[in-house]
């Protein structure tokens, strides 16, 4: 799971938009008993489109679940698998951690579960930096694979001075930024780091000493990993800290009732959720929330805190998951508002 895919789902808004939540066993392709629950679930979803929308739109979704499916079943699995189609877009999402299985049948693609993927597995950068060569790689809590391209890796030439090969690499970073603003870990020998990696440029979280030029992917996972994972718990505490803060200036709305409605007005500016916290919902006519106990009936909202997440998100704002019982005080969910 990385950003860009997480903006791409939820830039898309089309009815139906159906979200197929599939645990996995990583490492192998998908087991019998697998492929026969996600069909299961395929079939559940083509029951619940009947008569809900013409058969044309019905049969566009199931076939793409279905081809998604068939694409997918072979390949190496992780924890979990999301697949999602819309009469014209489809795609699969693999997950690092199992998900509760479950169809979401909705206007937008269901996203909790890709967003607490984001914050779990924390797709990040490793750049390595010498006066005569730099890599780029990128990882997750599982490995990490090196970039080669027409860009990377670089390797600096006899002919050019080490301005111009400072000049150059701080362009191609500059451009990984912008096209992938990750967290990025730097390895190298500090006085190379210090010439060539520019604080604007390229924020860092952390820095592994020593000369990487020819370093395994191995051994740079197992080096910047932990420095990483530190990062992501300290990412979380800060979010708490903020929502405490935030409280204390009336900055802070909490219980998805009150969440909601001020997502919908575009105030919320971070939104923390506990990880299992789901609520089905209708949307009343003046944009108030119903709970409903039948998720099939029509107008009921599978998980209105997927929307709510969506919402923030496709608003600017920020989320972070956080385990069962951190927001108890807070009735599962809660936000630092703007204003």
């Amino acid at each position: 799971m990385n950003r860009l895919l997480l903006d791409d789902l939820q830039s898309r808004q089309a009815y139906p938009s159906v979200t197929v939540l599939v645990n996995t066993t990583s490492g192998i392709p998908m087991s019998d008993s697998e492929l026969v629950v996600a069909a299961r679930m395929i079939d559940d979803a083509s029951r619940r489109l009947a008569g809900e929308v013409d058969e044309a739109s019905r049969s566009a979704v199931i076939d793409r679940l279905t081809l998604l499916l068939a694409e997918h079943a072979g390949a190496p699995s992780t924890g979990a698998i999301a697949l999602c189609a819309s009469p014209l877009y489809s795609a699969a999402v693999r997950l690092g951690r199992p998900v509760r299985e479950r169809v979401v049948v909705d206007d937008t693609f269901a996203t909790r579960d890709l967003v607490a993927d984001l914050n779990r597995t924390a797709l990040f950068r490793v750049v390595t930096v010498s006066d005569r060569s730099a890599r780029l790689l990128m990882g997750n809590r599982e490995r990490l694979v090196e970039a080669r391209s027409d860009a990377w890796p670089m390797n600096r030439s006899d002919e050019m001075s080490a301005g111009a090969w400072t000049r150059e690499v701080t362009k191609r970073l500059r451009a990984e930024q912008a096209i992938h603003p990750l967290p990025t870990v730097v390895a190298g020998v500090e006085r190379s780091v210090r010439a060539t990696i520019v604080p604007d440029v390229l924020p860092t979280i952390g820095f592994v000493p020593g000369n990487h030029d020819r370093t395994s992917w191995v051994d740079l996972h197992h080096a910047t990993w932990p420095l990483v994972a530190d990062w992501l718990r300290a990412d979380r505490q800060r979010a708490v800290e903020r929502l405490e803060s935030a409280r204390s200036a009336r900055r802070y709305a909490g219980g998805i009732d009150e969440v909601w409605s001020l997502a919908n007005d575009g105030r919320v500016e971070l939104l923390l959720v506990e990880e299992s916290y789901s609520q089905a919902a209708r949307v009343g006519v003046h944009a108030q929330l119903e709970p409903a106990d039948d998720l099939e009936a029509p107008g009921v909202v599978d998980d209105i805190v997927d929307d709510t997440i969506e919402i923030v998100l496709r608003n600017g704002g920020s989320a972070v998951i956080v385990a069962d019982h951190d927001l108890s005080d807070h009735r599962g969910i809660a936000a630092v508002l703007r204003y």
